[in-house]
């Protein structure tokens, strides 16, 4: 066993500007080793810059480059608090120096943070890149419920690297201040928060694997192709290059009390105060959608007891009101008659004052009439669009919801990645909602989650969907969908997968359709693994994902759409793995509603049947035996049309 060079305590003062000496056991007046990278996060310590970002004075290391500006808060109060950000902050040091400013082997890496809004991949500190089976560095950071730190060392990695998520017993609490820290002695990785022990690992060994490439960040978890910056407050960050004793980091836990002490303040960041002006924030827009009931949900900065009328002309005679005053509305009415067209409208009311039983003094936030069609019966003909990755691009977004609605679909089926990044709310409610209103205020949308939703809380708040939501089944007409997500773990006896081998298994409908974001099979260059490389080493589609094609063939799905390859692609009816001429399953992506368009490599796959490159949407209708499906570009126009038929009696699938 290797064992933690001796270490001496440091008090952890937001207001101390350097590290002091103590004792620690019997060992008294040992010098304090110097931290590699000590930033403390107060506003006396921000400084003026040329440039559009802020930066941070740091007690060791360079100047930290902020992703953007603290919110404002009294300067009594302690560390810094950030909120939607686009970038975490940026220790900016370019290759030559990256390297000596990280440790090699032993580590210890210290914060004291709290955390407004937990996310699947929070970070503290982060010098890490994870792309696939390449999994190289250092993250200590949260998920939505604990604490987790993640390291990969020579000793425990493959040629690519692997890197090991360790994480806390258990959950932090929303709003108050932790300490938390990672050691390591070049054998064992431990994982402290509020001064315990709260997970430990021999799993790792040796040197540090650090990516060839990467920046390091702090209030982040970043690589080349993920930015999720921390949202809440930050007390100190600290980065040595000696493993701390345990009883260094209880010293530090405790020399935070008065932190410790403070009130929890779970309350969001952007409070609804009296002077914020009453405005709809999100247009209403239409969620799970059945044969006899409808939700209808919007949101309001100023909290009130929001308003549907409806009814079966545009007077609009049936009302429903919310029982408790709210800024996101959500109001279901049950009760309706199938395959029927009703219009409605929402009021926002102005309160006078905090109680859900006030008059309002002022006209309410009035929208305009809109309308739904509720579902048919289990046998009608359906139409319904197809679309993924409305990301990046909210301008296409619009340009394709609108081309969608010219179609009247019943529904929409969009298979991920709504926004470029889930934890940032202005990316939902500046590009998303606003571009996807000319058809979610009309036609229920059914999504599945993407990578860049990052299982954020946002989706799960805006979206309402049947448990746990992440998956889930519905039927229209003689369909049956399922929908997944395959950003988790979908392999065999896990919980997605025996979920839909038995409702696949169940269903009677005459067609079977799957959703799920990253595609079993694809011809693009992110699977070709690099063109330029032997093809023989191509995955030509996602690995995690292709674990499902057995339930796929097993139940007889008939078409299974997906995204993340932002393009075209149709292949020819596939079963155990090559095409088949009946009997199989169509493997379509359908990555065209916004986000920044991919090239398909140079080698054509046997399962390749119709490539394309653009912006994009699918349009579909099914009546009895007959599925017919179109594909247009963001403008309408037609350019891939294909009808599977049922098999005639006899034909084995």
């Amino acid at each position: 066993m290797v064992s933690c060079r001796r270490f001496v305590r440091t008090l952890p003062r937001l207001a101390a500007g350097c590290l002091l000496v103590a004792a620690v056991g019997t060992r008294a007046h040992e010098p304090t080793p110097d931290p590699l990278l000590s930033y403390t996060f107060a506003r006396r310590h921000l400084v003026a810059s040329d440039a559009a970002a802020p930066q941070l004075k740091p007690q060791f290391g360079p100047a930290l480059v902020l992703g953007g500006t603290p919110l404002p808060e009294p300067e009594t109060v302690r560390g810094l608090r950030f909120d939607e950000l686009e970038e975490p902050h940026r220790v900016p040091l370019d290759a030559s120096v990256r390297s000596s400013m990280l440790p090699q082997r032993e580590f210890t890496v210290a914060a004291w943070v709290s955390v407004d809004q937990p996310k699947e991949w929070g970070g503290i500190f982060s010098a890490i890149e994870d792309n696939g089976e390449a999994e190289k560095g250092l993250v200590l950071g949260y998920d939505q419920e604990r604490f987790y730190v993640g390291l990969a060392t020579e000793g425990g990695s493959d040629a690519d690297g692997t890197i090991e998520y360790l994480r806390a017993s258990k959950p932090f609490v929303r709003g108050r201040w932790h300490h938390v820290a990672a050691t390591y002695d070049g054998q064992t990785l431990t994982l402290f928060v509020d001064g315990e022990a709260a997970a430990t690992s021999t799993r790792q060994s040796g040197d540090i694997l650090w990516p060839e490439n990467f920046g390091i960040w702090l209030g982040g978890y970043r690589d080349t192709d993920e930015s999720n910056p921390h949202q809440g407050r930050i007390g100190d960050v600290k980065v040595f290059a000696v493993c701390a004793k345990p009883a260094w980091v209880a010293h530090e836990y405790e020399d935070g009390a008065d932190l410790v002490a403070l009130p929890i303040d779970a309350a969001p960041i952007r409070r609804l105060d009296r002077g914020v002006p009453p405005r709809i924030v999100v247009k209403p827009y239409l969620q799970w959608g059945t044969a006899d009931s409808m939700t209808i949900m919007w949101e309001t900065a100023h909290p009130c007891r929001g308003i549907v009328r409806f009814g079966e002309d545009h007077q609009c005679r049936e009302e429903r009101i919310e029982a408790e005053p709210k800024t996101l509305h959500q109001i279901t009415l049950e009760g309706l008659e199938p395959d029927m067209l009703y219009y409605y409208r929402t009021l926002s009311p102005v309160e006078a004052d905090d109680s859900a039983a006030a008059a309002s003094a002022a006209a309410p936030l009035a929208t305009d009439v809109r309308t739904f069609q509720t579902a048919g019966g289990p046998n009608d003909p359906i139409g319904f669009a197809v679309i993924c990755d409305s990301q990046a691009q909210p301008e296409v977004v619009h340009r394709v919801a609108e081309a969608i609605w010219e179609f009247r679909p019943q529904f929409v089926l969009l298979g991920g990645d709504l926004v470029t990044t889930g934890t940032n709310k202005r990316h939902w409610t500046e590009h998303y909602f606003p571009n996807m209103d000319p058809i979610a205020s009309r036609a229920v949308v059914f999504p599945v989650l993407g990578n860049h939703e990052q299982n954020a809380s946002h989706y799960y708040d805006y979206m309402h969907l049947p448990e746990p939501e992440y998956y889930y089944t519905f039927r229209r007409g003689n369909v049956q969908f399922f929908m997944l997500d395959t950003n988790k773990d979908v392999s065999a006896g896990t919980e997605q997968y025996q979920w839909l081998d038995r409702e696949l298994a169940a269903s009677d409908a005459t067609w079977k359709v799957c959703m799920h974001h990253q595609p079993p099979f694809s011809s693009d260059d992110d699977y070709g693994n690099d063109w330029k490389r032997p093809i023989r080493s191509a995955t030509l589609g996602d690995t995690r994902a292709k674990q499902l094609v057995t339930l796929y063939d097993k139940h007889a799905v008939d078409v299974v759409w997906n995204g993340h390859i932002h393009s075209y692609e149709r292949t020819w009816m596939i079963r155990g793995g090559k095409p088949v001429e009946e009997g199989g399953t169509v493997y379509m992506i359908t990555g065209g509603a916004g986000g920044h368009l991919e090239t398909f490599g140079p080698y054509r796959p046997a399962f390749q049947n119709r490539v394309r490159r653009g912006h994009h949407f699918c349009y579909v209708t099914c009546f009895g035996d007959e599925f017919d499906i179109k594909a247009f570009d963001d403008q309408g126009q037609l350019f891939d049309h294909a009808v599977l038929k049922k098999p005639a009696a006899g034909v084995d699938r």
